[in-house]
């Protein structure tokens, strides 16, 4: 039988609505330059498929407009390279960027894991499927390129999930990365491993400053897309994503001036 403890512990760890997120207020952005990418919504382009039916691309949609409004409250110059449904394909995306001159960039993502079962039927007649197991984010970025870009990611990667998971998300436990992915020591984080044309353009393509991609949460698991649409969630991830902003750029500073080398061996 389960102690009270443990029963509590398991009932209030995310994405259980008991679960509660530590909120701090966003830092000043003081003009740090950022791009917040809606991952998909390229025409013909909408990800992967729900546990209620929902695209991915109105689901990120939806998250980078608060985050976007979130950052520049506080101060953030942000670029958002998708407004609508349907946006600009990844190289236009990739020009605006580079046009921008950004110092740190963050695409939005969610996940689809393991094998699901139906769980409800969509409007017009079909399935959807779920699956409430292995909740949580996960930050992935590329090794290729130079020493330096691939540190600035490294560190905005790892800023990030470390963030994530001191506001109360949970990481990812990578268990269906292993073809995919290799594991960094931080937990959440992974780097790209696949075959070089299998691997994503747009993570591998972006030199101009540290990109990273965020799968925020699992959409086939009912309570997390749920928490996900809560605006406390929202907020608590934008304070996230500040915080680790800061920093990231904060470290690269320090890095260059104390002529520390840009990439671990």
């Amino acid at each position: 039988m389960l102690t009270t403890t443990l029963l509590a512990t398991l009932l209030t760890s995310w994405p259980s609505a008991d679960a509660g997120l530590l909120l701090r207020p966003l830092p000043p952005g003081a003009g740090l330059r950022l791009v917040v990418d809606p991952g998909h919504g390229a025409p013909n382009n909408t990800g992967n498929s729900g546990c209620h039916c929902q695209a991915e691309a109105d689901e990120t949609l939806a998250e980078a407009n608060a985050l976007t409004s979130h950052l520049r409250d506080a101060g953030f110059v942000v670029l958002q390279t998708r407004t609508t449904p349907v946006g600009p394909g990844y190289r236009s995306r990739i020009a605006a960027i580079e046009q921008f001159k950004p110092q740190l960039i963050i695409s939005l993502h969610t996940d689809a894991r393991a094998d699901a079962v139906p769980f409800e039927t969509a409007a017009d007649g079909g399935t959807c499927w779920a699956n409430a197991t292995d909740p949580g984010f996960s930050v992935l970025w590329s090794e290729e390129g130079p020493p330096a870009v691939v540190s600035g990611r490294e560190r905005w990667g790892r800023a990030l999930s470390t963030k994530l998971r001191e506001v109360g998300f949970v990481a990812y436990s990578g268990a269906d990365y292993p073809s995919l992915y290799r594991f960094d020591d931080e937990p959440g984080c992974f780097i790209d491993a696949r075959p070089f044309k299998q691997r994503v353009y747009f993570l591998r393509a972006t030199r101009v400053a540290p990109l990273v991609i965020v799968e925020t949460h699992h959409a086939l698991d009912p309570l997390e897309v749920a928490r996900w649409r809560e605006p406390r969630t929202l907020a608590g991830f934008a304070s996230a994503v500040a915080w680790a902003a800061v920093e990231a750029t904060s470290a690269s500073a320090a890095g260059v001036r104390h002529g520390q080398p840009p990439h671990r061996p």
